[in-house]
């Protein structure tokens, strides 16, 4: 943090600015971002980069990147740089480089990235200036001034060193304080004991299931790495657009966090794109969003509207929605913060086709720490409980858009008169969850198209549960009826696959769905098969089944568990056989496909038996299904045995006490009978 000060003298002055040129020299050379238009069925191209050379130049860039407001701060915070450089250059010009290089360090830890560059520019001129006039006045001085500036350079470094040991965040303490309003800076800077800290953190995971009090002590305008695909940063998008509206649809969220989310699109959309954020309050009653009007009235673009009473994410959207202007709307969650170059590739991709809706890829906010992760390239699937998980996806070419076959649900773009056209969301839906399958099955199934995409990228902070209430009901009875909804309506012929893994939604009254089930007609929507086919084919149906159901072994009477495990390599066990409407009846469903896999869920037994001679304990685990065979590969026999194909030892269990599964020798014994609830066809096994 001190690296860059001196102290005292000439000499070092000179090996300052030498310094400072080379800090800058890369900033001189900068990427021009006047976009050119490109025809509409063209895909963006490379550009190359471009110098500011003049001052032309470098204002048009300037007023590309910066608005109004955040340019007069700029250039006002640089000239006063230069009215205090020249009242102190009878002291010595060594104190005009210490507060040239603060002012440097400010702009570096107060602005964004795509900011940085043209102010950089703008301060090395200036700066270049202010020492070429005042070195000449160090000779005239003498020994004086030099003794001087000796003096006060180091009372100024102690200073600085001893706020640097005692205050690791002392930049942002000299130049936000405290106060609210100065929304450049932390709106709740406080200086506590590691108690303390670690006690309001604790309020704050409870209040909000992240760390708010860690986002209390940063800027709502931080910097984050730059994490798109490589090749993002060469594309050119046409200049024309369609222009956006931002929904984002809050309930007691965290007010530095909700500000942050805001900041960020400002900071990183271009101007002529946006038209309006709308803050949509879903009713929400913590007194810590009181001063939120006060906050964004000095963001502009933006405004608050309020619902009457609690109505849950779905229907906060569709009010947004039709206050919304724009030719497309975004949503974004409220606690997000929007990457450079987010904005352009989801309107671009709209723009080429109406009815695309694109998303963008999802990093990760650590919910304790605040920090900036970057997720790898992936789209959304599901299995049949309609949980949601994330597919990794290879590339070839690292910008191209990813198709999805379900979207998260939390961000994406829309056409607006798509977005009506197609039946907005299904209205009878309570609170949130179930409307982001419910919607891509109805964009894929009714001529539309859902993609991820690679150059797009928005962090989100991602917490284990909701830290609100869902009006009364239960969490887990509002999601079952949801989804239930959509399976009615969607499903077809498969609606039994979701009712096996979740028996407790069968019983659910979902109400009315005659005018969902009209609209899919009225759309001529295809049919659930051909979206399975063309976009899940890795997705087992009953077609694709030999049997299902619970696993079970006679001899001791209980069935193969997961006992609720769903990571990589996951021990499975067994345990007393379960009936349907029990809790933990879905760990015990089994599904052996025609690829001979036995799977549960996203994820398929699997055993590595490096020598099939080896006395040692062979466990049983899970691991992502991989199409592949191999340690997956599992042969149900005609006398009832499971047998591993690649070892050729046969699933086994011990004492019920110890609850384990293993892999032994193939001995016939009870103790390796299983037997599947619903076999469909002994004539495709292969005994």
């Amino acid at each position: 943090r001190v690296g860059w000060l001196g102290w005292g003298g000439a000499s070092h002055s000179d090996q300052m600015t030498s310094h400072s040129d080379k800090m800058t020299s890369h900033s001189d050379q900068v990427r021009s971002v006047r976009t050119t238009s490109q025809s509409s069925d063209q895909r963006a191209g490379p550009v190359g980069s471009d110098t500011v050379s003049n001052n032309e130049d470098l204002t048009d860039h300037v007023t590309n990147v910066l608005d109004g407001k955040q340019l007069e701060e700029a250039k006002k915070a640089v000239s006063d740089l230069t009215v205090i450089c020249r009242a102190l250059r009878v002291i010595l010009v060594m104190q005009c480089s210490i507060l040239a290089q603060f002012l440097r360090q400010f702009i570096i830890k107060h602005t964004n990235n795509e900011q940085l560059r043209p102010i950089r520019v703008f301060v090395k001129k200036q700066y270049g200036a202010v020492s070429k006039h005042l070195k000449p006045k160090v000779k005239e001085y003498g020994k004086v001034l030099y003794g001087a500036g000796m003096v006060v350079s180091t009372w100024l470094v102690f200073y600085i060193l001893y706020s640097a040991l005692f205050n690791a965040d002392y930049l942002e303490h000299s130049f936000a304080g405290v106060h609210k309003s100065n929304i450049y800076g932390p709106l709740y800077k406080r200086h506590v004991s590691t108690k303390e800290r670690r006690s309001l953190e604790d309020l704050a995971m409870k209040k909000h299931r992240f760390n708010s009090f860690k986002s209390d002590q940063m800027p709502v305008n931080r910097i984050i790495p730059d994490t798109r695909s490589q090749g993002c940063g060469d594309l050119l998008y046409p200049h024309n657009l369609p222009v956006a509206s931002v929904i984002i649809v809050f309930h007691n969220e965290a007010l530095t966090v909700l500000l942050r989310t805001v900041r960020s699109v400002l900071d990183r959309t271009p101007p002529h794109l946006l038209r309006e954020i709308i803050l949509v309050d879903d009713f929400s009653d913590d007194g810590e969003l009181k001063t939120l009007d006060e906050e964004i009235a000095k963001m502009g673009k933006t405004r608050h509207v309020r619902l009457p009473k609690r109505s849950g994410l779905i229907k906060a959207r569709l009010f947004g929605a039709s206050k919304a202007s724009g030719e497309v709307m975004i949503f974004l969650d409220s606690h997000c913060e929007c990457n450079v170059g987010w904005a352009e590739p989801l309107l671009y991709e709209v723009k080429m086709d109406r009815r695309t809706v694109p998303s963008p890829i999802i990093d990760v906010i650590m919910f304790d720490t605040f920090e900036y992760r970057q997720a790898n390239p992936q789209v959304g699937a599901f299995d049949w409980s309609f949980t949601f998980y994330w597919q990794p996806r290879d590339q070839k070419n690292f910008t191209e858009p990813l198709i999805a076959p379900v979207m998260a649900g939390g961000l994406f773009a829309i056409d607006r008169s798509y977005f009506e056209e197609i039946g907005t969301y299904d209205t009878d839906m309570n609170i949130w969850g179930g409307e982001n399958m419910e919607m891509s099955f109805r964009v894929w199934m009714c001529g539309g198209r859902l993609l991820s995409l690679p150059c797009s990228r928005v962090g989100h902070i991602f917490r284990d549960r909701a830290p609100y209430s869902f009006g009364g009901e239960s969490q887990i009875l509002t999601l079952y009826r949801n989804y239930a909804r959509a399976v009615e309506v969607w499903l077809d012929g498969h609606k039994d696959l979701f009712y096996r893994f979740v028996p407790l939604a069968k019983d659910i009254d979902i109400g009315d769905i005659s005018s969902r089930v009209n609209l899919r007609n009225r759309l001529k929507c295809k049919s659930f098969d051909w979206y399975l086919e063309n976009l899940l084919p890795m997705l087992p149906t009953e077609k694709r089944l030999l049997a299902s159901g619970q696993i079970r072994n006679n001899k001791i009477g209980q069935c193969v568990d997961t006992l609720g495990r769903r990571r990589a390599n996951d021990t499975v066990s067994h345990y007393r056989c379960l009936p349907k409407r029990e809790p933990g009846y879905t760990n015990q469903v089994w599904m052996y496909s025609k690829n001979y896999e036995i799977i549960s869920l996203e994820n398929c037994l699997d055993a590595s038996v490096p020598d099939p001679n080896d006395k040692s304990f062979k466990r049983v685990s899970l691991w992502p299904c991989h199409g592949l065979g191999g340690n997956q590969k599992w042969h149900y026999s005609a006398t009832q045995q499971i047998i591993h194909s690649e070892s050729q030892l046969c699933l086994s269990v011990g004492d019920p006490g110890k609850a384990k599964l293993f892999l032994d020798r193939c001995d016939g014994s009870a103790h390796q009978m299983f037997t599947f609830t619903n076999i469909y066809s002994q004539d495709d096994f292969d005994f």
